[in-house]
C-alpha cells in the first residue's frame, strides 16, 4: 500500500513536470491501488475472524467482495484512460519530453519489479487471493513499462541530435524523414496511453469474473469431481442408499455440504455414531483442504426427502 502511495506521488509529479498523460495516468492508477490496498488491508484483518451474532457464517465473503470491487474500479479507471488517449489522438496528440519520460519509466520498472519479487514470495507463502492481486498488477506493471521503455527509448534516439555511426545506421531502418519523426513523436505518449490502459484492463477482467463467481457460488468443477468420487468409494464401502453433494468457493474458502441416505433396506454398514464421524474425518482428509480453509457439513438420513 504504500509502495504504491511512493509510485502515485512519483508518478503524478513526474508526469506533471515532463507534460505525460501517460505517466499522469500511471500515477492516478497508483493512487488508486492505495485506497483499494487500505481496503485489503482492512478486509485481512477479518478473513480468519470467527464467526458471531451478526455474521453467522464468518467474513470469508469479504475477500471476493473487496477482490472483485478493486478489479472493476480499475476496470473503470482503464475504459476511461483508454477514451481520453483517442480524443488526444483524434486531435492531433501533443509534445511529450521523452528525455524525461524514459528516465521515469526505467525507475518505476525497477520499482515494480521489485514489488513483484516481493509479493510473489508471501502469495505462494500465504496462499493469499489478496495479495495474489497485487502480485498479478505489479507483474502487469513490470510488462508494460518494459514495452513502454523500449518504444520511449527508440522514439528518443531517433529524435537525439547526436551524429554516431550507430544511430545513424538506426534512423537508417526508419522510413521517415524528420518532420514524419516529429509528426509521429506526437501520437508516441497517447498511443501508449491507448495500449498500456487496454493492457492494463485485461488482468482485472480476469479477476472479477473469477470473484464474481465467488460471490453467486458457482460450484468450482475440480473440487466437485473430487467429492463426487470420494463419495462413490464410501456408497461402495458403506452401501449407502444415496448422496447428494453441494460445495462454493468464497474466496480462499470452500463450503461443502455432503447429505448421505442410510438405507435400512439396504447393506448398510454402519452400525453407530462413532462410524458417522469416522465417514466425517475420512471426507475432511480425503479432500485435502487445511480445516482452516474449509466449511464441511456431513449430515445423514433415513429420509431421501432430506437429501
Amino acid at each position: 500500500m504504500f509502495s504504491a502511495l511512493f509510485l502515485a506521488v512519483f508518478g503524478v509529479g513526474f508526469g506533471v513536470w515532463i507534460q505525460s498523460k501517460a505517466v499522469i495516468f500511471d500515477g492516478f492508477v497508483a493512487l488508486i491501488s492505495v485506497g483499494l490496498g487500505a481496503l485489503s488491508v482492512i478486509t485481512s484483518r477479518y478473513i480468519y475472524k470467527e464467526d458471531d451474532d451478526v455474521f453467522q457464517y464468518g467474513y470469508v465473503r469479504f475477500e471476493p467482495m473487496v477482490n472483485f470491487f478493486k478489479s472493476l474500479i480499475l476496470v473503470l479507471v482503464c475504459l476511461y484512460a483508454f477514451i481520453t488517449a483517442l480524443e488526444s489522438i483524434f486531435s492531433g496528440g501533443y509534445e511529450v519530453l521523452l528525455d524525461g519520460a524514459v528516465l521515469y519509466t526505467l525507475c518505476a520498472f525497477g520499482f515494480c519489479a521489485l514489488l513483484f519479487g516481493y509479493t510473489s514470495v508471501y502469495a505462494k507463502r500465504l496462499d493469499s487471493d489478496l495479495i495474489g492481486v497485487d502480485n498479478t498488477e505489479w507483474k502487469i506493471d513490470c510488462i508494460l513499462y518494459l514495452g513502454t521503455l523500449s518504444a520511449f527509448a527508440l522514439l528518443y534516439v531517433l529524435l537525439t541530435p547526436l551524429q554516431s555511426h550507430n544511430i545513424e545506421s538506426l534512423r537508417s531502418l526508419i522510413p521517415l524523414d524528420s518532420s514524419q519523426i516529429l509528426i509521429l513523436s506526437r501520437y508516441i505518449d497517447p498511443g501508449l496511453l491507448a495500449i498500456l490502459s487496454l493492457l492494463l484492463c485485461v488482468s482485472p477482467v480476469r479477476i472479477c469474473i473469477a470473484n464474481f463467481k465467488d460471490l453467486i457460488m458457482v460450484a468450482p468443477r475440480d473440487l466437485d469431481e473430487k467429492i463426487t468420487q470420494i463419495m462413490e468409494e464410501l456408497s461402495q464401502k458403506f452401501g449407502f442408499g444415496d448422496y447428494d453433494t453441494h460445495t462454493a468457493k468464497s474466496g480462499r474458502f470452500y463450503m461443502i455440504e455432503i447429505n448421505i441416505l442410510v438405507d435400512s433396506t439396504t447393506d448398510c454398514a454402519i452400525t453407530s455414531i462413532d462410524d458417522f464421524d469416522k465417514i466425517r474425518d475420512h471426507i475432511e482428509a480425503a479432500l485435502e483442504i487445511p480445516s482452516y480453509k474449509i466449511w464441511l457439513s456431513v449430515s445423514f438420513t433415513a429420509n431421501p426427502k432430506w437429501l
